[in-house]
């Protein structure tokens, strides 16, 4: 009986045009709640006059989420990568998918204000991306501790823990222009180590590959700064503080 079912269901898939997918092969489309601490509000198309999150949540692409004052939140990817937001952070979930058979994982955020913390899991296949954006750069990792804060003067920092990072620029249909003393804005090929002397780059110029204890600064216009190392025991930030003892707990 449980053969003919089978053979029914692959043939109603042949003749609609669809694949079939297991259900193995899907795996899970949500980010969990796995902190969350004052009130975190999210947004879906679900649940468009929103809801207040607690931990257990499920959060699902297109998802959008507000950190309010004084609270914090954390979630938990199928992967078990992990993204935690400071006070006042309001980002969105562009891409959530995860394949347990090959483990292509496709995890992207928009990080619209406020602080974003990532522990990202080691990608083990080609496909797989996993991106934090803001409003003018583009993080990608394949697997490192990182951070991102967007200024008040809407600027981006972008600070590597552990592993590294590709920041590149994502331009505007207004910066068009090249800045004083700096070349036309011109495509290159992929990502690739900035060699010294280092310069500041435009908007569509630049791929920089920052690595573990260095940051990159990206104004709202688009312009990077050079790769500038920094010393993460000399600070005492206590987001930063606060997200190395939550780390340090994950190891246990």
């Amino acid at each position: 009986m449980m053969k003919q079912i089978v053979l029914s269901l692959c043939m109603v898939g042949l003749l609609s045009g669809y694949p079939l997918v297991s259900i193995a092969e899907q795996g899970p489309k949500n980010a969990v709640v796995s902190m969350v601490t004052g009130t975190v509000r999210t947004v879906s198309a679900a649940n468009p006059e929103g809801r207040i999150l607690k931990i257990g949540d499920k959060l699902a692409r297109h998802d959008s989420v507000t950190v309010e004052k004084g609270a914090r939140l954390a979630i938990r990817f199928p992967d078990r990568t992990v993204m935690r937001f400071a006070e006042a952070s309001s980002f969105r979930i562009q891409e959530l998918s995860y394949d347990k058979g090959t483990k292509d994982k496709h995890f992207k955020i928009s990080l619209f204000m406020g602080k974003l913390w990532a522990q990202v899991k080691k990608l083990t296949t080609p496909k797989s991306a996993v991106a934090v954006e803001t409003s003018n750069a583009v993080a990608g990792v394949r697997g490192t501790v990182y951070g991102v804060t967007i200024e008040p003067d809407a600027s981006s920092l972008f600070r590597v823990y552990e592993g590294s990072v590709s920041v590149s620029g994502t331009p505007k249909p207004e910066a068009t222009q090249p800045q004083a003393g700096l070349s036309r804005p011109k495509q290159v090929p992929g990502p690739h180590a900035v060699p010294p002397p280092y310069h500041e780059v435009a908007m569509q110029e630049w791929t920089v590959i920052v690595m573990a204890m260095q940051q990159v600064t990206v104004t709202p216009d688009g312009t990077a700064s050079k790769p500038q190392k920094f010393d993460p025991s000399s600070e005492t930030d206590e987001w930063l503080l606060w997200n190395q003892k939550q780390d340090a707990l994950m190891k246990l």
